[in-house]
């Protein structure tokens, strides 16, 4: 390419660092009147840079250089101050860099060159691959017993429903073994048999494979899906038949709730890759996903009172009311799902006893709603000044703007209607410092209701959410920060996504609560030290072993009432930097296994190096199912 562009760490402190940032010219002309654009999540500090101009929305970044001209084989140079932790991976440094000739608006490319770092991590996280366990199953019933002999299935073998309950999981099991194995299932005496127990639980089941049958047994929808995916994991390839080893299980799970989240706002995902992740999640007996579909980057339903809304805040691009942001400098990103294809998701998942919980984000992380509605959500006579942590100053709601509660109202209708969920997400996080305070109107609305902070207005917004709710019979979900100014109450779940002790100070509170605290569970985070790993660190490194030994609530006693208030676990996938299937597929696998056993397994089950047998041997179902997880071992065999 005819630029190159290199960015330097210089020096470093604990919550900043100074770089250079340099650029070469070596085309065959001279640039003049041109400007340096590229895509960098990290803030910078504006006011720092050296010979030039910064402007910074979001990630998407301009340089005006202090000199109009850049002679052949000549470069600029400048130096910034970056606000964050230390930078210990290649990946965080800027992801694309076009040079604009201002004259033509021309992009010219420009070659990234490698990140050089101050310092990089000196930790070998990979792991000693063991011996494979002879079944691989994940997570681990909670009770098993191993006896000799096995049963073979063959064309002969048919399915036996003796309850309407086991009409889904007795279909989804047909169709995963003809998928994943070309089993095709016939009409025999032997066969396969779903029972009713009326001794079971919610989501237990028992599992005994004998000589001439094997049965599944529940009380529950969700317990023949459990049984059926604990089947599915039994079968392997034996001399080139297809057999179930001889074993009498039975299960249940640890935490009623078991979710992931996935983020489809920052980047859209298709409808395909959505249905290809919910069937991973029934494989491991997750009976949650949480949809989040709207942010700062991009809004993904389809909402008919306001079309606009996907018309506009869903695409970025150059030409776009949403700049480039995260990836797709110099082409364009978009993407939404219709009600169809939502209706079509959500089928499909229930098919798998699993539950889809919508989010809709506000006050805060709404930019794309704003640029979208401005004549509704725009509140030009608010001269407030605040920085997002995803570096925004225009992407939170007003509560002074009655065109606020408009779009409240008519958007959550809508997704009440469309979603059966009992259970809506509205966000809640990250309200910037500073926000509404220099809103005359926001300080009058304060004035009438006797608001002391402006953390009353976020809660003056979210109880309005949680009430409007309520009416269409729908309950909160939040992200911890719903609780901030009071005024949400009891009946919304908290989902505390900073820190465990976030989730105890729910509990104390009186709030039901999801645990999800992002050292533990956030899979977009680097999984291992290597500095070419691709992933986020703001919350550390999450690796495999890190993920598999999470302990919740571990320091609280068993007999606590904190315990109690836990409804479950859920992990997440945030994907600012996460676009294809395979990038899924990495940051996903294998951690998503040793989380499902975190989720499902009583501890006295658990154990490190049993789970690393079982997944060794657990690695033939992800190769079957084409997953391009990470591989966890040293060295291939």
């Amino acid at each position: 390419m005819s630029y190159q562009l290199q960015l330097a760490v210089i020096s470093e402190q604990p919550e900043q660092s100074l770089v250079s940032l340099t650029l070469h010219n070596v085309s065959e002309f001279t640039l003049s009147r041109w400007c340096l654009q590229f895509i960098f999540e990290r803030n910078i500090n504006l006011d720092s840079i050296t010979h030039g101009k910064v402007k910074q929305v979001g990630s998407f970044c301009t340089i005006t250089p202090d000199t109009d001209n850049l002679a052949i084989n000549n470069q600029y140079y400048c130096e910034f101050i970056v606000n964050s932790p230390p930078v210990r991976f290649y990946a965080h440094g800027i992801k694309e860099a076009v040079v604009v000739d201002l004259d033509t608006n021309q992009k010219l490319p420009v070659a990234i060159e490698p990140m050089m770092l101050a310092k990089v991590h000196k930790i070998d996280a990979c792991l000693t691959p063991p011996e494979a366990s002879c079944t691989g199953l994940i997570p681990h019933p909670n009770k098993i017993e191993y006896r000799e002999g096995e049963f073979t299935l063959t064309d002969k073998v048919n399915i036996s429903i003796q309850t309407s309950m086991a009409e889904k999981a007795a279909t989804w099991l047909e169709q995963e073994m003809n998928t994943m194995f070309g089993i095709h299932l016939g009409i025999s005496n032997s066969g396969i048999l779903f029972m009713l127990n009326s001794s079971l639980e919610e989501g237990h089941y028992n599992l005994e494979v004998e000589a001439v049958c094997i049965k599944l047994e529940a009380n529950s929808i969700n317990g023949f899906s459990h049984a059926s995916a604990t089947l599915l994991q039994l079968i392997k390839n034996s001399d080139g038949k297809f057999v179930v080893p001889k074993v009498k299980i039975a299960d249940h799970p640890r935490f009623t709730y078991r979710g992931l989240m996935l983020d489809c706002a920052r980047h859209f995902h298709s409808v395909s890759t959505i249905k290809r992740l919910i069937n991973q999640l029934a494989y491991y007996k997750f009976n949650y996903f949480h949809w989040h579909l709207t942010d700062d980057e991009g809004w993904r339903v389809e909402i008919d009172a306001f079309p606009q809304l996907t018309q506009i805040g869903a695409k970025r691009g150059s030409q776009y009311d949403l700049e480039p942001q995260l990836s797709h400098l110099t082409s364009n990103h978009e993407g939404y799902y219709s009600k169809a294809q939502i209706r079509e998701i959500i089928a499909y998942a229930a098919d798998r006893s699993i539950i889809v919980i919508p989010e809709i984000d506000i006050p805060g992380h709404c930019r794309a709603a704003i640029k979208s509605l401005p004549h509704l959500l725009a509140d030009g006579e608010d001269s407030s000044y605040y920085l997002s942590v995803q570096n925004y100053h225009d992407n939170t709601l007003s509560p002074a703007l009655d065109g606020t509660y408009v779009f409240i109202d008519k958007v959550l209708e809508e997704i009440a209607d469309l979603f059966p969920s009992p259970w809506i997400h509205m966000g809640g996080d990250e309200v910037p410092s500073g926000v509404w305070q220099n809103s005359q109107a926001c300080q009058t609305l304060m004035k009438v209701n006797h608001y002391q902070s402006t953390d009353e207005l976020q809660s003056h917004i979210l109880r309005y959410a949680e009430n409007k709710l309520k009416s269409l019979g729908k309950r909160m979900l939040g992200w911890e920060e719903v609780k901030n100014g009071n005024k949400v109450s009891p009946n919304t779940v908290i989902v505390a996504w900073t820190n465990e002790n976030a989730a105890i100070n729910s509990a104390e509170q009186g709030f039901n609560v999801i645990l999800q605290p992002a050292q533990y569970t956030y899979f977009d985070l680097v999984q291992d030290y290597d500095p070419h790993e691709s992933g986020s660190d703001w919350a550390g490194v999450l690796t495999l072993e890190k993920a598999y030994r999470y302990q919740p609530l571990e320091k609280t006693s068993a007999q606590s009432i904190i315990h109690q208030k836990i409804s479950g676990l859920q992990c997440a996938l945030w994907c600012e930097n996460t676009i294809e299937q395979t990038k899924i597929d990495y940051m996903l696998f294998p951690r998503l296994t040793a989380f499902a056993e975190v989720c499902w397994t009583n501890n006295s089950q658990r154990n490190w190096q049993d789970y690393l047998s079982r997944l060794k041997q657990h690695q033939s179902l992800m190769d079957k199912q084409n997953i391009q997880y990470r591989y966890p071992w040293k060295t291939k065999t």
